[in-house]
């Protein structure tokens, strides 16, 4: 990601302020589209304690999915066929790396090997042999693309809540195996989706996988000030006997 300085010229925003003057300015992602290049993301990070970060955006509505990246060149829009996203490289190359995995299936494959050779599905699954399973951004872009467009559409809003969770799962990251620096780890802190047909958000947390929700059409939807909710990170079980 590469920020700006200040243009007089343009909307000026800092990359934490995108995503709420987003929500605030917009209806739709054509709308965004439309607009999104009077935008000028300037280098401001949010405190000295908490430095700017190469973000990525995805955006979405009930039609159409696009990524917002700022880099050298300005602010670049790209429309988003696979409905996922991660961080480097840009997402121009991400798309394009997933040629290489053209041949994964979610059925047993036949031998294509050779003629001459019998080979054995010894296993299930082994259409999937090739799938990175590393934790770069670029293998987890590519597993979250082939498990999001292979998982089976659910018929309730349940069954698609769970199977949401279950998609982002296969790319979660767990403490200890990701070190960022002496002792501190990257690890998925929560993940989240929104039904937008109801407007409910919902969220689990790495210490508390309970899926927890969030009406938001319990509040008042047109207000200036920021609406938020307690954290429910503490685990919580259910008690069977």
């Amino acid at each position: 990601a590469d920020y700006k300085k200040y243009d007089a010229d343009k909307v000026y925003i800092t990359p934490f302020e995108l995503i709420p003057w987003l929500l605030g300015q917009f209806s739709s992602v054509r709308e965004v589209k439309k607009n999104i290049q009077k935008l000028n993301l300037v280098n401001i990070n949010f405190s000295e304690q908490l430095p700017l970060s190469p973000l990525h955006w995805l955006v979405a509505d009930k039609q159409e999915s696009i990524v917002i990246e700022s880099v050298k060149e300005g602010l670049k829009i790209y429309d988003n066929p696979v409905g996922v996203l991660t961080n480097n490289p840009n997402f121009d190359y991400q798309l394009f790396n997933l040629n290489n995995y053209r041949a994964l299936s979610n059925s047993t494959p036949q031998n294509s090997f050779s003629e001459k050779v019998d080979l054995d599905s010894y296993s299930r699954g082994m259409g999937g042999l090739g799938l990175p399973g590393d934790l770069s951004s670029m293998s987890r872009f590519v597993r979250a693309a082939f498990t999001k467009l292979n998982s089976l559409p659910m018929q309730t809003e349940s069954g698609s809540v769970s199977q949401f969770f279950h998609i982002l799962g296969s790319v979660e990251q767990q403490k200890g195996l990701c070190e960022v620096t002496d002792g501190k780890y990257e690890y998925t802190i929560y993940s989240s989706c929104c039904d937008m047909d109801k407007g409910v958000y919902y969220y689990r947390t790495y210490d508390n996988s309970q899926i927890n929700s969030v009406n938001l059409n319990h509040e008042h939807l047109d207000t200036t000030e920021l609406i938020s909710y307690p954290l429910r990170s503490e685990a919580q079980y259910y008690a069977v006997n």
